[in-house]
């Protein structure tokens, strides 16, 4: 059996050793630095990307405020028109439009029918001549009337007063109909003949108010 001898001293065996450590270390160090490197570049790029996207973003922003500020004109104007819609309903407040309620009246009412005397109350007023149903303990209508008119008046016939009730309850402005009272007399301006003469309520809505279309061509 042969048997190899080495013949160089140890002290160069161990620098051979630790030259080749040193050589990985180095060779290690190389490539971590190099993958530190890659990183960086890779961060650099995203880092460029973002603060691109972010510049967009703002240009963006300042579009939309520029739009914002444009418009706020318009949100000025429409506050101004609430303000002023809110003042004039509080100056109107109760203010029937009597000429037209009337004229519808007077344009629904029946033949056989005439009127003697009504009674009226509005808005503010409302309540200070208690009319017709305004004091009743059971109500037939749960809204809010803004005015009522109580009427007294004469029909040839029962069914006269009927077709009275069912005009009043074609018109916009009006919402609730009633009949307090109707009872058969003899009235001498009839000739003598019977009539029935009547007591009957109109219930107004918000539309008989005297600014309502005003308003609706505000909205």
């Amino acid at each position: 059996m042969i048997r190899r001898i080495d013949l160089l001293p140890q002290m160069y065996a161990r620098r051979q050793r630790e030259r080749r450590v040193l050589t990985g270390i180095l060779i290690g160090g190389a490539v971590l630095l190099s993958l530190l490197l890659f990183y960086w570049f890779l961060l650099g790029g995203r880092l460029s990307v973002a603060n691109e996207d972010l510049a967009a973003a703002r240009a963006r922003n300042d579009e939309l405020q520029s739009q914002v500020d444009e418009l706020q004109v318009y949100s000025d104007m429409a506050a101004d028109v609430t303000s002023k819609r809110a003042a004039l309903q509080a100056v109107l407040a109760g203010d029937v439009a009597w000429p037209s309620v009337l004229n519808d009246i007077s344009s629904i009412l029946p033949g056989e029918i005439w009127l003697r005397s009504m009674t009226a109350s509005a808005g503010a007023t409302e309540g200070a001549t208690p009319v017709g149903t305004e004091t009743a303990p059971v109500r037939i209508s749960d809204q809010v009337a803004y005015g009522r008119i109580q009427f007294q008046g004469s029909s040839l016939s029962q069914p006269g007063v009927a077709k009275w009730l069912l005009s009043l309850d074609t018109v916009k402005e009006f919402d609730s109909v009633y009949l307090n009272d109707a009872t058969e007399t003899e009235a001498t301006e009839a000739g003598g003949r019977e009539v029935v003469d009547f007591d009957s309520t109109l219930e107004l809505n918000a539309k008989a108010a005297a600014f309502h279309p005003f308003l609706e061509g505000l909205e």
